[in-house]
């Protein structure tokens, strides 16, 4: 009897007797404090939780914070990209209007004039070799840059549209419908390739070889980037309504040495009427061009009939 416990329970029917080892108490006391222990585990767990979601709201709320900063940052840094942007711009349409200006006092002072009258002077067109001509009009502007519905404004004095005042027109004004494909009149180098709602509107330059280049502005989209080459026939870009346009159409310039000259002269100029520019633009040196194009012509003629015999005398 001494490994056990009687317990007794007293009610009004009588009196029972319940008889507990000492085995059974020993496991109740060992499951009471197990459950104890594993309460207090629960709570421990919980707390870390707790806490853990404190530290990973609070790290949230941090990166929340400096993703803010972030997106503050670089609106910050895109305004002062278009801000320079803008600045960009603003200084390129200065130096157009710098180099127009340059046009218009040479234009007043008759500069442009200053080229011989003497017909003894003219170039013969009749003696250049047909390599010299391929040449010069594979790299020199000539032709109309785009299908076009009419001129709708001239090169030389004019009363703008918009500002209403007498300017020089440096280029010639093509009326096309907006997306009219524009071709390369000539091989060359995108120089220039601007976006704007300003001035000329989005607008592209190609330096070409020898001394010459060409504007295209008011564009609707471009199909070329800065600094790509591109071959005469080539999408260059489409005519649009962009920047100070009344009405869809291109803004067409020629440059020789910077100097604007009359795109009209270069558009009406193709192989059938060779001669044409030559005469037009008289202020530019084209026998030294032409005797250039012909001394390096005739080069590769005596190194090509040279390496011909060459071969021929190494299969003999």
């Amino acid at each position: 009897m001494k490994d056990r416990i009687i317990i007794s329970v007293s009610t009004i029917n009588g009196t029972r007797h319940f008889n507990v080892s000492k085995l059974f108490k020993r496991n109740a006391i060992i499951a009471m404090w197990m459950l104890l222990f594993g309460l207090l585990i629960t709570a421990a767990v919980i707390e870390y939780l707790m806490r853990s979601v404190d530290q990973s709201q609070a790290q949230r709320a941090h990166l929340s914070a400096q993703a803010s900063t972030l997106r503050d940052e670089i609106s910050a840094l895109q305004d002062s990209k278009l801000q320079l942007e803008q600045e960009l711009n603003l200084k390129q349409d200065e130096m157009l209007q710098v180099i127009n200006r340059v046009g218009e006092i040479e234009l007043a002072l008759g500069l442009e004039q200053q080229y011989p009258q003497n017909l003894e002077n003219r170039l013969d067109t009749a003696s250049i070799n047909s390599s010299a001509r391929h040449t010069i009009l594979q790299l020199v502007p000539n032709g109309s840059p785009l299908e076009f519905n009419r001129r709708s404004s001239r090169f030389g004095l004019r009363q703008h549209p918009i500002v209403g005042k007498q300017q020089h027109h440096k280029g010639i004004d093509l009326s096309a419908s907006r997306g009219t494909p524009i071709y390369a009149p000539a091989d060359g180098v995108v120089e220039v390739m601007r976006s704007s709602k300003q001035g000329y509107g989005n607008l592209l330059k190609i330096r070409h070889a020898f001394g010459f280049s060409t504007l295209y502005a008011h564009l609707d989209s471009f199909k070329v980037k800065s600094g790509y080459f591109v071959h005469k026939g080539e999408l260059i870009a489409t005519s649009g309504n962009t920047g100070l346009s009344t009405a869809p159409h291109l803004h067409y310039e020629v440059h020789f040495l910077d100097r604007a000259l009359n795109p009209q002269s270069f558009m009406d100029w193709d192989s059938s009427n060779f001669d044409l520019v030559f005469e037009k633009e008289r202020s530019i040196k084209w026998d030294s061009l032409v005797s250039m194009l012909e001394t390096k012509a005739s080069t590769q003629l005596q190194l090509s009939s040279h390496r011909d015999a060459q071969l021929t005398a190494t299969s003999d």
